[in-house]
């Protein structure tokens, strides 16, 4: 196997619609990575005569500002298109060690995990940087994601040292459910470009996060 190793520590990640606009997406997204998002995704949901080569290469000079990776949403052709630090895969057409010679480069990748543990064991055996629970939560942007017991989160902890997210419907207020269970970040959307404030509201996440971590009540892998 060869992979970028443990490369993700978990933290905060944003999953970031493009289908509004940059003009209106992208001053969020500054806003969040002041709040103390630590890793951004551009998903894969496009509006007519949108430019995603533009709208990642504007994402990706905000993040590097921020030293934050960028990946795009199955669409390995804008690695190279626009220079994406990564991939992410809801259901895997290419495995890690795929992309990653296509690239010719060490990219992240991850991949989205319902309630099925036999993707998590093929992950961490292909190398991939992390898998996403989803959806944990019922909320308006899971949608048609499966309800994730905190038992397979456990239970994925238990198999081996890749890094883990929970999304779907988390919020500040529950994100040390999650986080007990055993992952090591949780994935947002609405909960922060949906938010009057997105800096605010990543700063609410980043606490949260923080304040788990500083009790020591993380599940060692």
């Amino acid at each position: 196997m060869t992979g970028t190793g443990r490369a993700l520590q978990g933290g905060l990640y944003l999953v970031v619609d493009p289908k509004p606009g940059a003009d209106i997406v992208l001053p969020k997204v500054a806003a969040a990575l002041r709040g103390g998002v630590g890793l951004l995704q551009v998903w894969n949901h496009w509006g007519e005569g949108q430019d995603p080569v533009d709208f990642v290469a504007r994402t990706l000079a905000l993040g590097r500002a921020h030293g934050v990776p960028v990946l795009v949403h199955e669409r390995p052709d804008l690695l190279d298109a626009a220079g994406a630090d990564g991939i992410h895969y809801d259901a895997p057409a290419l495995g890690p060690e795929e992309v990653r010679r296509a690239a010719g480069r060490a990219v992240l990748y991850g991949v989205t995990c319902g309630n099925d543990l036999e993707r998590v064991r093929w992950a961490a055996n292909e190398g991939a940087d992390y898998v996403s629970f989803c959806a944990m939560f019922p909320s308006p942007s899971a949608g048609e994601c499966e309800i994730v017991s905190l038992e397979t989160v456990a239970a994925a902890r238990a198999l081996g040292d890749i890094t883990i997210f929970a999304s779907g419907g988390v919020t500040p207020e529950n994100a040390s459910r999650v986080l007990e269970a055993g992952a090591d970040g949780v994935a947002v959307i609405s909960g922060i470009l949906g938010a009057e404030d997105p800096e605010s509201a990543a700063r609410r996440y980043a606490a949260a996060l923080r304040a788990h971590h500083r009790a020591g009540r993380r599940i060692a892998p």
